[in-house]
């Protein structure tokens, strides 16, 4: 094969490979966001020692300030977005910035954050038959 046919079918295959590994972001940030702040969630915030919230609903944002057992005072700030393409909660603690699932727990320190997406608990709650 002569140089330039190597060379195309090298720029070809190189090409190939952007567009595959990109692929899914590109996929993605074609369809619409969906709006996540009128989505309903549940957050649990524990220390170790002590429990902060144990249910608290709420749509858009949610912040609390707790003070620990130590007497560290935090300040949590929950937001649901949409992230390079991906339904993610930004997890803000006093300075620190996180991303979460739309279900999960997360630790920093002794304080521990688990989020519950409301819509996808009561869906599966449903499908066991519990009436709601």
């Amino acid at each position: 094969m002569s140089t330039s046919k190597t060379l195309a079918v090298a720029v070809a295959a190189f090409v190939g490979g952007l567009l595959a590994a990109n692929l899914p972001s590109a996929l993605a940030s074609a369809e619409p966001a969906p709006d996540l702040s009128k989505r309903s969630f549940t957050v649990f915030i524990d220390e170790v020692k002590q429990n902060f919230v144990f249910g608290d609903r709420f749509t858009g944002r949610y912040t609390k300030t707790v003070t620990l057992s130590d007497g560290t005072v935090r300040e949590i700030t929950l937001t649901p977005m949409v992230r390079d393409g991906m339904q993610v909660v930004e997890f803000r603690d006093t300075g620190g910035l996180t991303y979460m699932s739309l279900d999960g727990t997360t630790t920093n320190g002794t304080l521990m954050v688990h989020l519950r997406d409301d819509a996808s608990a009561d869906a599966a709650l449903k499908a066991q038959g519990w009436k709601m």
